[in-house]
């Protein structure tokens, strides 16, 4: 368990993570963000490596908790997945691309980690797809397991294609067309009807 500071510690960082990029947000710059001395922070935290490791543990216990909470709220698994890309497309807008670059270049095994994570978030994105085909909004002859997997190359692909950034696209505009356009592909009728109720409501 974490004391107050320390979630407050981690919270801000993660903050200024996203919003600067790693290699920017020095121990200096967040503790005079804080209002706390440099002492203080490498008491709770002994180095900048650490610190990271937790703001990616908080930020995906966050992840997990709205999931948990779009899960009572949506009706359908096809309604649980548009609203789950609906909140990973607003969080994008929060983050500045250098994050994603210096995760890679200067903390690779952390984001190691976190790749390998995804490999178990796959899972859940299958059952989704399942439960969507068997309820009609998912084509029957598609086999979710591809699906899945489609959908995480393309959003990799998203978060690590240079050419993205040198056409100066944002990242919610391009994760946007891909999900959007996908989940319209693989769609039955009654899917595309709820897709587009969806989207309607959103513009609004």
């Amino acid at each position: 368990m974490y004391t107050a500071l320390e979630q407050r510690i981690i919270a801000k960082a993660s903050e200024l993570f996203l919003l600067h990029g790693i290699k920017a947000v020095t121990m200096d710059f967040l503790a005079t963000e804080m209002g706390i001395s440099k002492r203080t922070l490498y008491e709770r935290f002994k180095d900048k490596e650490t610190l990271l490791r937790k703001t990616l543990e908080y930020q995906d216990e966050k992840s997990r908790q709205e999931r948990e909470k779009l899960a009572k709220e949506c009706t359908n698994p096809l309604e649980l997945n548009l609203m789950e890309y609906k909140v990973i497309s607003d969080s994008l807008r929060r983050i500045n691309r250098n994050y994603i670059r210096d995760l890679q270049k200067y903390h690779p095994q952390i984001a190691d980690y976190f790749t390998k994570k995804r490999e178990t978030d796959m899972e859940k994105v299958v059952s989704v797809m399942e439960k969507s085909i068997q309820e009609g909004y998912i084509r029957a002859e598609l086999n979710p397991r591809i699906l899945a997997l489609l959908l995480r190359v393309q959003l990799e692909t998203l978060i690590y294609s240079e050419e993205i950034e040198k056409n100066h696209f944002s990242y919610p505009e391009v994760f946007e067309t891909i999900v959007l356009n996908y989940a319209r592909g693989i769609a039955t009728p009654k899917g595309l009807k709820l897709i587009e109720d969806f989207m309607e409501k959103m513009n609004h």
